[in-house]
C-alpha cells in the first residue's frame, strides 16, 4: 500500500450525487456518497489519476452534515427503492480513517428499508462491520480481477484470494455481498482468465449470497489516457490494444470483443445460480445482444452504434 497521507478539509458542496453514467449507456439508478477523495492503492487504470491532482487522501471534515444530506435525501424519497455506495472516489474500506463513517452510514440506513448502501473495496479490511450485527440493507462488496492483472495493475491491494476470504467471512457473518468485474481487460487469452476467476469465486462464496455482480471493460477518455502514460513512463500494455471512440467520448474495445467477453462470462455467472448481472456503461448495441439478459432495460435509449 502506497504511503499516503490523510488530509482533512469541509466540503461545501453537495455529498450525493447520481453515478455519472455517459450519454446513450444505460443508467444503474446508483447514487454516490463521497466522504472524501483518493485512494491508498495505486490502480494504474484509475480515473482518479487524472481525476485528482492530490497525490494524499481527503476526508471531509463536515460530516455531520453528510449525515444529515443522507436523511433527508432517503426520507424525501419514501417510495423509492435507492441505492447507494461510497465506493466511487474512494475505496470505502481500506483506510482506518473511515471505519467510524462507515458505521454511522450504516446506522442511518438500517431502519431505512427503501434504501441500500454498498461499501465497495479492493482490501480486506471488515473488521469494524464484524463487530455490528449484520444489516440486510448493508452489502460488502469487492472488486475483482485475475491474479496476474492484481499483480501488475492493482500494487497494495488484496489478493484474489484475499479478497474471496474477506467476502466469505462477511457472509458466516450474515451480509449479503456484490462484486464487480471492472474493469476487464481483453486479451488474446484473458477470457480463461475470467472463466477461471468466476469458477474460483463460486467455489468460496454461495451465489445465493451476491446480490448484483457487474461488468464492464476498460474504457478511457484522452485525459486518463495521457494520465497513464505519465504515470508510467509513456507506456502501458493494455493502451496498445485496438479501441474505438463511442459516441460518448469514451474509447472502448470493438464491439465484438465486449459482447463475446460479456456473453461467455455472463453465462458462466449465470450457470452458478440465480444472479443479478448488470452491465457498466453499456449501451442498447451491447444489451440487444446480452444472451443472459431476461431483455434490453426499458428505460434504454437508441444511440449511435460503437
Amino acid at each position: 500500500m502506497a504511503n499516503k497521507k490523510v488530509t482533512y478539509r469541509e466540503n461545501k458542496g453537495s455529498f450525493i450525487k447520481p453515478c455519472p453514467c455517459s450519454p446513450g449507456r444505460v443508467a444503474c439508478n446508483y447514487h454516490i456518497i463521497i466522504p472524501g477523495i483518493g485512494c491508498p492503492f495505486s490502480c494504474s487504470y484509475c480515473f482518479l489519476n487524472f481525476y485528482s491532482k492530490e497525490k494524499d487522501i481527503t476526508l471531509y471534515s463536515n460530516t455531520d452534515k453528510m449525515y444529515q444530506e443522507l436523511i433527508n435525501f432517503i426520507d424525501s424519497r419514501k417510495n423509492e427503492l435507492l441505492r447507494l455506495g461510497t465506493g466511487e472516489f474512494i475505496d470505502s474500506m481500506a483506510i482506518k480513517e473511515l471505519d467510524p463513517v462507515n458505521i454511522e452510514l450504516a446506522k442511518i440506513i438500517k431502519d431505512r428499508p427503501n434504501a441500500v448502501i454498498e461499501f465497495k473495496t479492493k482490501s480486506t479490511n471488515i473488521a469494524p462491520f464484524l463487530k455490528i450485527p449484520a444489516q440486510k440493507n448493508v452489502i460488502l462488496s469487492w472488486s475483482l480481477n485475475p491474479q496476474w492483472i492484481i499483480d501488475k495493475e492493482e500494487p497494495g491491494t488484496a489478493s484474489l484470494e484475499e479478497r474471496l476470504n474477506a467476502a466469505k467471512k462477511a457472509i458466516a457473518h450474515g451480509y449479503s455481498i456484490a462484486l464487480h468485474l471492472d474493469p476487464m481487460f481483453i486479451t488474446r487469452n484473458s477470457l480463461n482468465d475470467y472463466i477461471d476467476l468466476i469458477d474460483k469465486t463460486f467455489s468460496i462464496i454461495p451465489a445465493s449470497a451476491v446480490k448484483w455482480l457487474s461488468m464492464g471493460g476498460f474504457r478511457y477518455i484522452e485525459d486518463l489516457k495521457l494520465a497513464i502514460l505519465e504515470n508510467n513512463n509513456g507506456a502501458k500494455w493494455f493502451l496498445g490494444d485496438e479501441y474505438v471512440k463511442c459516441e460518448d467520448g469514451k474509447f472502448r474495445y470493438p464491439r465484438f470483443q465486449r459482447l463475446k467477453f460479456y456473453n461467455s462470462i455472463g453465462d458462466r455467472i449465470k450457470s452458478k445460480g440465480d444472479i443479478k448481472v448488470y452491465l457498466c456503461m453499456e449501451g442498447w448495441e451491447i444489451w440487444k445482444d446480452i444472451s443472459w439478459s431476461d431483455g434490453m432495460p426499458a428505460h434504454l435509449h437508441p444511440e449511435s452504434p460503437c
